[in-house]
Order: C-alpha cells, then structure tokens, then sequence
C-alpha cells in the first residue's frame, strides 16, 4: 500500500458509493496486516481474537461522533472534548500514543532532522543548540515532527523514553526499588542517587535534549526551584449521572518565568504536555485526554536563561478515574440519543401534520375562490341575458 493510499485510508471521508467502495478496497489491503499471522502455506489465520480493520473502527468513531466533529478534529480545526474522547476509547478499545525514544551520546542526530531543525527554528536554531533559549513554544509540536513524532487526533499528551541502556544503569546504580518508588512519587532520591542517576542520564544524547524535553524518568532528579517554577492547582470538571459522579477535563496551573515555555509532566501515564507564561509569570492548561485510574502525580518543569531545567515540587492528586466513569457516560449518551431521535421523530411528525394543514387549508380556501368564483360569473352570465332582453323592444 502506498503512502497516498494509507494516508487515504485515515484520513479521508466518504460521500458517496463510489469513494465508499474505494475505502472498503482498501481497508480490506489492510486487513491481514490488523493481528493477523501467515502461515507456512501462505495462508492466513487469526492471532486470537479476529481483530476489527481500521476502517471499522474509524466507521464506529464516525458514528459516534457525527460527521460535523469528526471533520473538525481531524482536519485540525479544533481539539477533541473529555466526552469525545470516551466515545474514542469506546471504539478503539485503548489509546496508542505516538512516543519518541532519546538518542544516546554515541549516536549523532540524522542529518535530515538537522535541516529540518534549522528549517524550523530558522535564526533560533543556533540560540536552541547553544543553549541559551528554549524551543518557542510555537514551534514545539514542528520540533517533534523532525524528530518523528507525528501525533493523530486524540493524542493529546506526549510520550518520550529513555533508551535501554540508560534504563539499565539507573535500576543497577539505584536499584529496582527504589528507580520505581522515585519514579511512582513515594519519595525524592537521596543525594547520593541524585548523583548515580545524574552519570547515568549523561548517556543521553546532549543536542537532541536542548529541541525536546528532558525525559520523564529524569525529572524526579532535577533541581527543585519552586521560587522559579510552581505547580499550584490542579482542578478536575465533575457531572452527575444517574447520582454517580463522572470526571472531566483537569485544568493545571502555576507560576513561572514570564513568556516561558512549561511543560507538564503527569504520571502514571507518563505524559508530557506544553504550555506558556503570560507576562505576568501565570499558566494554565487544560487536559481534556481522559487519565487512566485514580491516583496520579505531577511535576512542572522550564529551563532557566542559563540553560538549566529545574522542576517544581511534587503534586499528589486525585480524579474520577476515566474507565469507571465510562460506561456511564457512555449510557447516557446512548439514553440522550435515543431521546434526540424521539424527539426528532416527535418534530417530523409536527412539521409534517403542520405542513398537511396548510396545505389543507390551501385548498380548501382555493376551492371556495373557485365555487366562489363560478357562481359570480354564473349570476354576471345570467344578468347579461336580462340586459339584451330589455333592450330588444321596436322604437316608436
């Protein structure tokens, strides 16, 4: 399958029988590639459970959302809702983020990334690399894609890792254990893990840390600078349904350097979400991708002028975990479609008898114009006789 045709595929949206049938030819191309293993003989046969192809799930989406806010999210005019993003996850079953993997030092940046990097940042690629300024905050999600990472609609949160090897150092220098309570934000690493973890993060690759942000697993081992960077709030949306609470978007804020990038890190996913400083130092960000379970921590993270990352403290929160509030909201919307569809009915049937009265009424009125009619031309006929029978007497 070619680039156009898969691009196609995701992308476009059928109008009419023809442009249906294209999609379903090539859906069907890749249908064998969706879970499926070749056997010797060269046939096919399912691994597990026969899985749905693109095209089927994308169908369930479409419905879901309507053909209005399906355009509107993938074509990039507007971002999706909390709610839409559950109709995603009841389609789609689970959510595939788009990840990056860091370089480590013994491994140069593509020079194709290179010139897509000064492509972009034009006169700020050389301040980037120097270290002296932060990717602008609106070239980030351009900076990404030079590295790879090329995030469809719904992927909200951005995933980086670290690479195997430097895995492997931190769980030997500081052990399993203590790696995941640090990471988990059971506690902070003593100093002397700092500087364990510290040898095994300058493994990475230094040049690509000045385009992206650091890695997830490293921002427990920042500085804390609090008078610089702060986590203040995190507030969750919360409806009743069916006297059951359901959660909503998590709107984030703080305080940092002013006109500053922040990026956001939220655990246990990870992901790792951007925003900006007003002039005044202040950030919000909203998150409308649902969070997988109840207890999770944060971390919000700016490069200082110097060139140095510092984070903010740890943030403990709580929210209405999405997979126990799906269903119901999933019910619910099935329950307030089926009474738009009533009440859709319910208008039809008001038009139709309205528009049956009128034109009853039409007629009726057209009818009596018409008997109306006939009689005065009757009686005008009849009077015109009279006349010419006065007038037809002999004149003396």
């Amino acid at each position: 399958m070619s680039q156009y045709e898969f691009d196609r595929l995701r992308y476009f949206i059928p109008t009419t029988n023809n442009e249906q049938n294209e999609i379903m030819n090539l859906g069907n191309k890749v249908k064998s590639c969706w879970g499926y293993a070749t056997t010797k003989e060269g046939g096919q046969k399912p691994a597990g459970q026969t899985p749905k192809a693109p095209i089927e799930y994308e169908g369930c989406l479409f419905k879901s959302l309507g053909e209005k806010a399906y355009k509107d999210i993938y074509y990039g005019i507007r971002q999706p809702t909390y709610e839409e993003h559950l109709l995603y996850e009841s389609c789609y079953g689970e959510r595939k983020m788009t990840s990056l993997t860091y370089y480590t030092n013994d491994v140069q940046i593509p020079k194709e990334t290179d010139a897509c990097l000064r492509q972009t940042l034009k006169s700020y690629y050389s301040k980037v690399k120097s270290g002296q300024a932060d990717v602008p905050y609106e070239a980030r999600e351009e900076v990404n894609r030079c590295f790879g990472i090329n995030p469809q609609a719904f992927e909200e949160g951005r995933v980086y890792k670290i690479p195997d090897e430097v895995r492997s150092c931190l769980t030997q220098s500081i052990g399993e254990t203590a790696f995941s309570e640090i990471n988990s934000g059971k506690r902070t690493p003593s100093n002397d893990e700092k500087v364990k973890g510290e040898s095994c993060f300058a493994k990475l690759q230094s040049d690509q840390l000045k385009f992206l942000p650091r890695p997830s697993e490293e921002i427990p081992f920042l500085e804390e600078d609090t008078d610089t960077i702060n986590l203040s709030g995190i507030k969750e949306e919360t409806k009743e349904i069916k006297g059951k609470g359901l959660g909503g978007k998590l709107t984030f804020s703080g305080v940092g350097p002013a006109n500053s990038v922040i990026y956001i890190y939220i655990y246990t996913e990870p992901i790792v979400v951007t925003t900006k400083t007003d002039e005044n130092g202040d950030w919000v960000y909203e998150l409308d991708q649902p969070l997988e379970g109840e207890k999770h921590i944060a971390y919000a993270t700016v490069k200082t002028s110097s060139g140095k990352s510092v984070r903010s403290s740890v943030f403990d929160f709580t929210v209405v975990a999405a997979d126990e509030g799906k269903q119901v909201f999933l019910e619910q919307e099935d329950v307030s479609q089926d009474v738009r569809s009533k009440f859709m009915r319910l208008a039809i049937l008001t038009v139709g008898f309205a528009l049956f009265a009128v034109v009853t009424i039409v007629v009726v009125n057209f009818l009596r114009l018409a008997k109306n009619k006939k009689i005065a031309n009757s009686q005008n006929t009849t009077n015109g006789k009279s006349n010419d029978d006065t007038g037809s007497g002999s004149v003396n």
